[in-house]
């Protein structure tokens, strides 16, 4: 990308409308002083209070690329120093509030000569920044109120009123993405709880007409989110829950109630959702798992689902986006669970964009269930599809392919509801490696590996591989009883064939391997 190339529309910071407003300006627009909080209450952003003591007398250099490329933008959202915010809200002691001004107004000084990496795109005018700032520090006005000095109140009010007002123009038409979306949203958000200024109303005109949009145009009719990101997707809903908070009818939005219902699709009974296409692995709250086997059609995205084992099926494009995909370079990839935990992982999102694995391990087709063909790079333009789902009260079967490959891959996958296990059969003309993660590494068993421990897997080659593969690498692991996912080690196994032909059926186990259903091989495809 040329530094010459903007990532979002050309630098359009305006000196004194925007970066440095006059106070003359600022109570012009207020119409008065108005430190004392008479406003609506924001929608609280959900602070955290821990870890408030630690950032009492913290020295920090706002300007320190140390934080690496990607993380320095996330750090001038300033969401780390929101737990002195609620601490303040939960003790009234003074010393927090004394804090957040001190760091505050540090950062506001040296916020015009922060430079960042990314070419075009400046770290603190960007929209998600402009986004995270105007939430936090919108919270920070109303918890904190007389606690902070006058110049410092000034400081955070111009940071809203010029963060909004850039947003209005930056997003003056609509674009796909979660920026925008997540953007609007909070603009729609400040111009209601600051309704006082004269602004207000056209930045609520401009809001409403993106997220509008964003719900017919960048929200799948499926309500999966465009870029099929359940990470990104829980983030722009929660962005449009605030904006339905204070516009209601948003909430009565049909695609509004298909959003919280595609998340519901892809959840497990444990509570969460897996961890496809770069992102976390998310807890949605006050959604409860969607009822049986399900094709998401528009996102890309089947669903297999009994009483104990939870399957999903990747079969979407890859999608674009302002600055780099969050597209997974995989396709007819799958991870399952049983018993609340995963069976059948993949590596997931990173813990940082900046993380030296994140393309050669997290994006890359070797940490994900599928098809590798050594030598050959997988191209963006992959057209998978889904030939066939079917549902039944015995089985549920799906059948696929794609192109991302010089030759197609064609992969049936077949779920034996009782006693519980999977048959998988692909076809590639090329010698390919056949993949699977476990949460233990795997140890030889008869004529197949097994986990060596259990919740696992038995998987079980048709025919013999040419050559086994093992290896590792990280990746978050979901822990239903305190809902977190931090990160471990997934163990790879690949069964590589030089004629590009596998029949593989895996079977589930809580506690010892279990023995192999007979009739299996009723259900593999010899084609």
């Amino acid at each position: 990308m040329s530094a010459s190339i903007s990532v979002e529309k050309a630098p359009h910071v305006h000196p004194t409308r925007m970066r440095h407003i006059p106070d003359e300006d600022l109570f012009a627009a207020l119409g008065t002083d108005s430190r004392a909080w008479r406003r609506r209450a924001p929608v609280p952003a959900g602070l955290p209070a821990a870890g408030a003591d630690a950032l009492l007398g913290v020295e920090v250099d706002f300007l320190d690329k140390g934080h690496g490329r990607s993380r320095l933008y996330g750090f001038h959202y300033l969401r780390w120093m929101t737990p002195l915010v609620a601490a303040y809200a939960e003790s009234g002691d003074q010393r927090y509030a004394d804090e957040w001004e001190r760091l505050f107004r540090q950062w506001y000084a040296g916020r015009d000569l922060v430079e960042g990496d990314w070419p075009g795109l400046d770290v603190v005018w960007y929209s998600l920044g402009v986004c995270a700032r105007s939430m936090y520090v919108t919270q920070a006005l109303a918890v904190l109120g007389a606690a902070v000095g006058e110049e410092c109140w000034k400081e955070m009010m111009k940071t809203v009123l010029g963060g909004a007002r850039w947003a209005a123009e930056e997003h003056d038409e609509f674009r796909h993405g979660n920026w925008q979306f997540a953007t609007v949203c909070e603009l729609l958000h400040t111009a209601r709880v600051f309704e006082e200024l004269p602004e207000a109303a056209g930045w609520a005109e401009i809001a409403t007409a993106r997220i509008h949009e964003h719900l017919e145009r960048d929200v799948r009719a499926d309500g999966g989110h465009h870029e099929r990101s359940p990470g990104y997707h829980g983030m722009c809903l929660d962005a449009l829950k605030r904006a339905a908070a204070v516009e209601p009818e948003l909430a009565a939005h049909p695609r509004y109630l298909a959003m919280h219902d595609w998340l519901a699709a892809l959840m497990t009974s444990g509570g969460w959702v897996p961890h496809l296409q770069d992102s976390g692995v998310v807890w949605p709250e006050g959604i409860e798992p969607a009822k049986g086997s399900l094709n998401l059609e528009a996102s890309g995205y089947a669903v297999f689902r009994s009483d104990t084992f939870h399957t999903v099926i990747n079969y979407g494009s890859y999608v674009g986006h302002e600055l780099e995909p969050h597209s997974h370079h995989a396709a007819l990839d799958f991870v399952i669970a049983g018993w609340d935990v995963p069976l059948a992982w993949e590596a997931g999102g990173p813990p940082s964009y900046d993380d030296p694995g994140y393309y050669d391990w997290y994006q890359a087709t070797r940490a994900h269930n599928t098809l590798l063909v050594p030598g050959h790079d997988y191209t963006e333009d992959r057209r998978a599809a889904c030939d066939l789902f079917r549902t039944t009260r015995e089985l549920d079967v799906f059948k696929g392919h794609h192109h991302g490959y010089p030759a197609r891959h064609d992969r049936t996958i077949v779920f034996v509801r009782d006693p519980g296990y999977w048959v998988i059969t692909d076809r590639i003309e090329a010698e390919a490696i056949w993949q699977v993660h476990g949460l233990s590494p795997w140890v030889r068993l008869g004529d197949g590996h097994v986990s060596e421990r259990g919740p696992g897997l038995l998987v079980v080659p048709l025919d013999p591989p040419d050559e086994v593969l093992l290896g590792n690498g990280p990746a978050r692991i979901p822990d239903p009883v305190t809902r977190t996912a931090e990160y471990g080690e997934i163990h790879s196994l690949g069964l590589r064939r030089r004629d590009g032909r596998f029949t593989v059926g895996l079977f589930p186990f809580l506690d010892e391997p279990p023995t192999i259903p007979d009739g299996w091989t009723v259900h593999a495809d010899r084609r």
